[in-house]
């Protein structure tokens, strides 16, 4: 005996998945992509950060070591 309900089937009392709607698996994986792209620009941009950050102690070290000491000191 088989008795339809919805996206389930019955069949003498054994549930069975209906065969998954394949926008589903599409939309599943645009997000996967768009959560890897998110993360990606994340840390590039912490990358970024970070380099800007080195070149401006970088240059700070400099030009404490170039800095001209008045005669007085």
């Amino acid at each position: 005996m088989r008795v339809g309900t919805g996206h389930r089937s019955v069949s003498a009392g054994v549930y069975s998945r209906a065969p998954e709607v394949p926008y589903v698996n599409e939309r599943r994986g645009r997000a996967v992509k768009k959560l890897l792209l998110v993360a990606l620009a994340a840390i590039g941009g912490l990358l970024v950060y970070r380099q800007i950050q080195a070149d401006r102690a970088e240059q700070d070290l400099w030009t404490e070591a170039t800095d001209s000491v008045p005669t007085g000191s």
